[in-house]
């Protein structure tokens, strides 16, 4: 290799460094401010120690699930991801460098734009943002924040455009030492595919890092994913300035959830990657069966974009299009867990026996390996049609995707943020002792609180309301704050951290040089929390379903003393209407203390639908729909 070739690589691992540091400082203040809205969430939604006001708090809602999910969680492994193809020889070159800089100002400005339209103009339409409730607001937030809103939105989505268009004129470039000059073909090398076919899909020896083959699936799938969204995201700037554009709504449902589950994986399969690439280095150890899993990934690069539909589950009537391609979405789903086992078999094993020492870092990817298997199970049963239709609209969705985002991925960026910062600034860190409290702190607090979630669901607690209905904000809900606040101390511990390390101050101290039965007792303070959790879950579990079959369920089914507040209650009426004898307090739609509705008005809106509201008719029976107009009327 000549001089200045060698020049060249060091001056693109050096910009990987940089870009990678710009990404983990923006995502970790995002991270933090997203992480005080949502203690402020939980403990408004308790009335600890007072209600905050309806419309900020879907406000607030809207802002920390985009700030958290996309503007931390995505963020942070989109940059990591830089440094990680630095460090198997996949430095990104000129335009690569170009289009990640590029990224950082696109996702920057567009969760600004978040802010700005959430927490200063009141847009609270949910951070999913389904159209036409945007423009749907009962005079909560103009039509004008709903167009910044979509802008910002488009912004953040563009930011990931770039990202995988750079991501993938890396992984094609001389590091790959693909055999073909071919970009397809290149492309098919970076996708695993030499694994499976390796005389077409040859390298000069050197195979394909494990790493990079989910970086490759991920960009090529958000890619397809992310272009329809921006049509409308597009319309909806529009739409802002011109009230008369309209779009099917069950349509623009199926193009938001068809980037909607695989932005999932913009964050689960960079995650991967880090696992891919770290596990094995604190192992000492080749990754177990990694020819395996590489083929494995195969499915996956397919089925990401093709099983959007297990989201509108809900949506459509029996005998329908759109329900078949719902039952179809149901084993395609479970097709889509078969690298989530693999992987999770891969590393498990790669640690089993190992030269593992439990550092921060190793902490963290432990105890997240075991949250992405109790995560995984949840969205296996959400993924279930039966179960899907008593879930949706409970507290059980947010548990599993609290304890799957934060305590998977969450704990993956934790772990990569020990394990990287100080070679990305040439200090060792502070205090190894200090970030496994920090970690084991974070994982007790989330756990906690999203496992009483799923507890809460089973009960049919609903989501998405400022203030649960009274049967559902009793012990359970309050039993959560404890470890909501434990998280947020947690945090504290982080950032202590780490403004100790870019300080410099961090050393080995002689008490963090612990012996042999220091490790072991750990190790098997590790196994007993696994025991803990499991056993929590179950329990939560077989309680969660006593309760629903002595009426306590979301399922419309469930019979209460009056069947018209049951089926308001688990269709998800109060999260968009006012009524004071159901406890709800939404404002996406009229107040029906103010309209006082007759029964065949509430029965023909419910039935057709009108305006933002979707129709109910195939979701609820006729005798469900009079039930319900019975209730709202009286």
């Amino acid at each position: 290799m000549s001089t200045a070739s060698v020049a060249d690589d060091g001056a693109a691992v050096d910009a990987a460094r940089r870009l990678t540091l710009s990404y983990l400082w923006a995502s970790t203040a995002i991270f933090l401010a997203s992480g005080l809205l949502g203690m402020l969430l939980r403990f408004s939604q308790a009335g600890v120690p007072g209600h905050v006001g309806d419309s900020f708090w879907y406000a607030t809602l809207t802002a920390h699930g985009l700030g958290a999910f996309v503007g931390w969680g995505a963020f942070a492994v989109m940059g990591f991801a830089w440094w990680v193809l630095a460090s198997v020889g996949l430095p990104p070159r000129p335009f690569g460098i170009a289009m990640a800089r590029l990224t950082w100002w696109l996702m920057v400005l567009g969760v600004t734009g978040v802010i700005v339209t959430t927490l200063l103009m009141g847009f609270g339409a949910s951070w999913v943002f389904l159209y036409p409730l945007p423009f749907s607001s009962a005079g909560q937030w103009s039509d004008t924040a709903a167009g910044v809103f979509s802008a910002s939105v488009l912004l953040a989505g563009l930011a990931i455009v770039t990202w995988c268009v750079g991501i993938l004129h890396t992984i094609v470039g001389p590091g790959l030492h693909a055999t073909s000059p071919r970009f397809l073909n290149r492309l098919g090398v970076g996708l695993g595919f030499g694994y499976l076919l390796p005389r077409r899909f040859g390298t000069d020896g050197r195979p394909v890092p494990y790493a990079v083959i989910p970086l490759t699936v991920i960009a090529i799938d958000m890619i397809i994913a992310t272009l329809p969204l921006a049509g409308l995201l597009i319309f909806s700037v529009f739409k802002a300035f011109d009230p008369s554009l309209e779009v099917d709504p069950l349509l623009a449902k199926n193009i938001l959830w068809f980037f909607g589950h695989p932005v999932v994986y913009l964050l689960l399969f960079p995650a991967v990657a880090l696992f891919y690439h770290l596990v094995p280095r604190y192992a000492g150890r080749r990754l177990v069966a990694g020819n395996v899993i590489a083929v494995a990934w195969v499915l996956a690069v397919v089925t990401n974009v093709i099983i959007w539909a297990h989201h509108v589950y809900l949506d459509y009537p029996e005998g329908s299009f759109q329900s078949a391609l719902n039952t179809a979405s149901q084993p395609l789903t479970f097709i889509i867990v078969i690298p989530s086992l693999l992987s999770l078999y891969s590393l498990s094993f790669t640690i089993f026996r190992s030269r593992w020492q439990w550092g921060a870092a190793q902490t963290a990817l432990f105890l997240a390996l075991l949250s992405w298997f109790l995560a995984g199970a949840q969205g296996v049963i959400n993924a279930t049609i039966a179960f899907q239709e008593t879930v949706h609209n409970t507290l059980w969705i947010v548990g599993h995707f609290h304890h799957m985002a934060f305590m998977n991925i969450g704990l993956v960026i934790i772990a990569a943020t020990y394990a990287f910062l100080p070679e990305l600034i040439g200090k060792p860190l502070y205090s190894e002792a200090l970030g496994k409290w920090h970690v084991w702190l974070t994982f007790i607090g989330v756990t906690g609180n999203s496992f009483l979630w799923l507890w809460q669901g089973m009960e049919g607690a609903p989501r998405r309301f400022a203030r649960l209905p009274e049967e559902y904000a009793g012990t359970l809900t309050y039993l959560g704050l404890p470890f909501v606040a434990l998280a947020g101390l947690a945090q504290v511990l982080f950032v202590i951290n780490l403004v100790q390390t870019v300080r410099g101050r961090g050393h080995v101290a002689a008490a963090e040089r612990r012996p042999r039965s220091s490790v072991a007792a750990e190790g098997a303070f590790m196994l007993i929390a696994i025991g803990l959790a499991t056993t929590t879950f179950f329990v939560g579990y077989f309680l969660g379903r006593a309760g629903n079959d002595k009426g306590g369920g979301a399922a419309v089914t469930t019979q209460q003393d009056d069947p018209g507040k049951t089926v308001f209650e688990a269709a998800g009426c109060g999260s968009c209407h006012i009524l004071a004898a159901a406890g709800s307090s939404g404002t996406v739609g009229p107040s029906h203390d103010d309209l006082k509705p007759d029964a065949q008005r509430v029965a023909a809106v419910v039935s057709a639908g009108r305006g933002a509201m979707p129709s109910f008719k195939g979701r609820l029976s006729e005798q469900q729909i009079a039930d319900v107009a019975e209730f709202v009327a009286n």
